[in-house]
């Protein structure tokens, strides 16, 4: 098989396993020495090491046969406080999620281009940011109201958007595949952080920002303006407050769909509250990253388009179920729920 060694490091990395953990978990079956040589492909297992090691590491023989279908990218995770072995698992999985998804367009012959429409246009400060983040919403006709489905919508612009389990710490990151752009988000995360940190991703994406500049920050207030656009949150809670309650945050949060400590930072950058007066709330929330018990923003963030492709795939019969069944990583329960097809109801005889 070739590719074994990478595929077999690649799935091991996935589960943030060590050989030894992968020695332990294939029942002390195979050695880690032995291990060793079939990653770098020095020997391979027999038919019955294989099938241990695919329980182990849930997936099918047929993964080990799977040609990569790209090199992913190489990218840093912007948080470093995350251990190696978690760092490593996450990049797996953007690797493994990216090469399904390519897959599936590949066999649907499916070519997405992207064209950044802000691309030429420099991002020095602060105002810029804000002020881009407008025209990006008027070139792609999303208006001034609240954003329903973030992901879909970015999917409809040539955007894959790829959700993955990681740990809490990690919010999202973003590459490009060749010319494709690719965002990745925690799949467990709350909907309105999962909006904010795409947003975010965006603008890591497409903002034109010189290197001496604030990247962080300067994608932040993209991310804030592009789900409160304008004067929207100036409407809403009006100018020079000393003071904005939670409920009032909870409202816009509930809304809009972003955090509301994202939602305070902007009032300060809009200048409704001095940020000295924003502090008691800060420290309020300052143990509670995921807004717990805060309220919730009750719109669908989902990916769309895979289902599709997966729907016209398995009708089509262009893949068969063990196919699909790798695809996407389902049971064959919930895969058929997905393209079960519901035959009419017999006509009684006249």
């Amino acid at each position: 098989m070739p590719h074994f060694g990478e595929r077999l490091k690649s799935a091991r990395r996935i589960k943030g396993w060590s050989l030894q953990d992968l020695a332990n978990y294939a029942a002390h079956a195979v050695s880690k020495q032995a291990l060793s040589k079939y990653e770098t492909e020095a020997m391979m297992p027999s038919r019955k090491i294989l099938l241990l090691l695919c329980t182990a590491l849930d997936v099918t023989p047929n993964y080990f046969e799977t040609q990569p279908v790209f090199k992913l990218p190489v990218f840093e995770l912007r948080k470093n406080t995350l251990p190696v072995k978690q760092a490593e698992s996450i990049k797996e999985k953007v690797k493994r999620a990216m090469e399904l998804y390519l897959q599936t367009e590949n066999l649907l012959n499916i070519k997405t281009r992207f064209s950044n429409p802000i691309r030429p246009i420099p991002v020095p400060d602060e105002e810029a940011a804000a002020d881009i983040a407008d025209k990006l919403r008027d070139k792609w006709d999303l208006g001034r109201g609240a954003l329903h489905n973030v992901i879909g919508m970015l999917e409809n612009r040539g955007i894959r958007v790829i959700q993955v389990t990681s740990p809490a710490i990690f919010d999202g990151v973003s590459t490009y595949v060749g010319r494709a752009p690719v965002i990745v988000l925690h799949e467990e995360r709350p909907a309105d952080i999962k909006r904010y940190a795409a947003m975010y991703e965006l603008g890591q994406l497409l903002l034109n920002i010189p290197e001496n500049a604030d990247r962080h920050k300067l994608c932040e207030i993209f991310a804030r303006t592009m789900l409160l656009p304008g004067d929207t949150l100036g409407i809403l809670l009006s100018y020079k407050r000393q003071a904005i309650s939670p409920g009032e945050l909870l409202c816009v949060k509930e809304q809009y769909g972003l955090p509301m400590q994202a939602v305070m930072h902007q009032a300060i950058f809009k200048g409704i509250i001095d940020k000295k007066n924003a502090q008691p709330f800060f420290k309020l929330i300052a143990d509670n990253k995921d807004e717990t018990g805060l309220g919730n923003y009750m719109g669908t963030e989902k990916n769309y388009r895979f289902d599709r492709m997966l729907g016209r795939l398995v009708i089509e019969e262009i893949i068969d179920l063990e196919k699909a069944l790798e695809l996407t990583g389902m049971s064959a329960e919930e895969l058929q729920k997905k393209v079960e097809l519901f035959e009419p109801a017999p006509q009684e005889a006249v």
